[in-house]
């Protein structure tokens, strides 16, 4: 499946001279807009892409930091900037849950999108904090049983994998902890190393580096299976807790009315870094799993991912902060 996605998408590449250099190139800034604030995972995949795609696109590539409105903000300022291909956002799957958890947002998930394609995926490390007394998934369910409210575990704001992944467990296991929201992942990392949270979900790539240092217990990660980074560290699924399956999802977005030649053009080129081997190394050293695929297959997921968190939402009552 992925060699047909990634397949299908370089086929832009085939696109006549002329007609690319019509649509990008020549130099110019593109911007690609991360919707949080610098050091978490998005963060840190849109500027390991940003200058293969500098390159690819003959355009001067930069990342820039819009957080606020769990993610609203930056998304915002992507969808209403001109629709020239000069501007995108990495979204992650709060994109995808907010729908469900506001009543109004200032751009339409759909109508005033133009999806260019998913990037990349990453499961998500359940971390601890060493003095909470837990060793396994078990000893943490009993303990947070034992103290309702007493525990608490941190996110990148109340769409995001991070929260979706807590209330995941949270309503799998009957446990009562308490959520508190970063403005990112990694303000989140920060507050369980300063001894301010019990918890937090990270990306496998970080975990092993915390895990490693003695300053955060690894207990479970999300899906099915175990990471290939931390093979010791056993899967929610084989800890009883299949419920819990999100992953982090990356995706580009255009605005909408950007010229499909445009969307085409630079998914190609997304497609293209993605297959450079030095760039899968380093995406896989970070956790990621690589993901992508065509502006049409990308319309395909957000459509089928919207009524997934919209149930899930509603059941876990979560509200924006």
């Amino acid at each position: 499946m992925q060699r047909r996605m990634l397949g299908a998408a370089a086929a832009g590449l085939l696109l006549p001279r002329g007609l690319r250099a019509q649509a990008l190139g020549g130099g110019r800034t593109m911007r690609i807009i991360v919707p949080y604030a610098p050091g978490g995972a998005t963060d840190s995949l849109s500027r390991f892409l940003a200058p293969r795609l500098s390159r690819l696109l003959d355009l001067n590539v930069v990342v820039e930091n819009r957080a606020g409105g769990n993610s609203i903000v930056g998304t915002e300022a992507a969808l209403r900037a001109a629709p020239d291909g000069l501007t995108l956002a990495m979204i992650d799957l709060a994109f995808v849950v907010n729908p469900a958890m506001y009543a109004s947002l200032p751009y339409d998930t759909r109508r005033d999108v133009a999806p260019v394609g998913l990037v990349a995926s990453a499961a998500q490390v359940l971390l601890l904090h060493p003095e909470v007394p837990a060793r396994s998934l078990a000893e943490l369910v009993a303990l947070a049983k034992a103290k309702p409210g007493q525990l608490s575990f941190g996110s990148a704001g109340a769409g995001t994998a991070l929260r979706i992944a807590g209330e995941q467990f949270r309503m799998a296991a009957g446990i009562d902890i308490l959520h508190v929201p970063y403005r990112g992942g990694g303000e989140a990392q920060a507050a369980i190393l300063a001894g301010d949270l019990s918890m937090t979900f990270s990306g496998e790539a970080q975990s092993k580096v915390l895990s490693d240092s003695g300053r955060v217990r690894p207990l479970a990660i999300t899906g099915p299976r175990r990471g290939r980074r931390m093979p010791e560290v056993p899967s929610f699924a084989e800890a009883g807790y299949p419920e819990v399956d999100v992953v982090t999802i990356n995706g580009l977005i255009a605005p909408a009315r950007t010229p499909p030649a445009v969307v085409q053009q630079i998914n190609a080129a997304v497609v293209q870094a993605l297959r450079e081997q030095e760039l899968e190394q380093r995406l896989l050293e970070l956790g990621f799993e690589i993901a992508a695929s065509t502006p049409e297959e990308f319309a395909a997921w957000i459509g089928q991912q919207l009524p997934k968190w919209d149930s899930l939402v509603r059941r876990a009552g979560i509200r924006p902060e």
